[in-house]
């Protein structure tokens, strides 16, 4: 990014680069690739993960993905998408350990009991 913004979406995209460096371990040069890779192609779109980020152009077979590896660096989140619209950021999800895996099981007997005493109430 070594011109300064000339018009606000120039200035929206400068921020969302700035925005991407605070997540993600970027060279000025891959951060300059990122940036008019955004600038250039106006349905451009950046993926990222924990390793990597990924540049594509949405539904453009013709442009193929530009991945670079990348690591990130925020703990707090697993990954990015942006555009020329948006920025999303993927917040790290941790599951709790009381998690069984079987859904929804809690409240059965009780909710049975409930209705079978509301049924009763309203049948005196």
């Amino acid at each position: 990014m070594n011109t300064e913004p000339e018009t606000y979406e120039d200035l929206i995209r400068h921020k969302r680069c700035v925005d991407l460096i605070q997540s993600y371990d970027l060279t000025a040069e891959e951060l300059e690739q990122i940036y008019n890779f955004l600038k250039d192609n106006p349905k451009a779109q950046i993926s990222g993960n924990k390793s990597s980020l990924t540049m594509r152009v949405l539904y453009n077979t013709a442009i193929a993905p530009i991945v670079l590896n990348c690591k990130c660096i925020d703990p707090t989140i697993d990954g990015v998408k942006l555009s020329n619209d948006f920025y999303q950021i993927i917040p790290h999800y941790t599951h709790s350990s009381g998690y069984s895996g079987g859904g929804y099981s809690g409240g059965g007997s009780s909710n049975n009991n409930n209705n079978n005493n509301n049924n009763n109430n309203n049948n005196r």
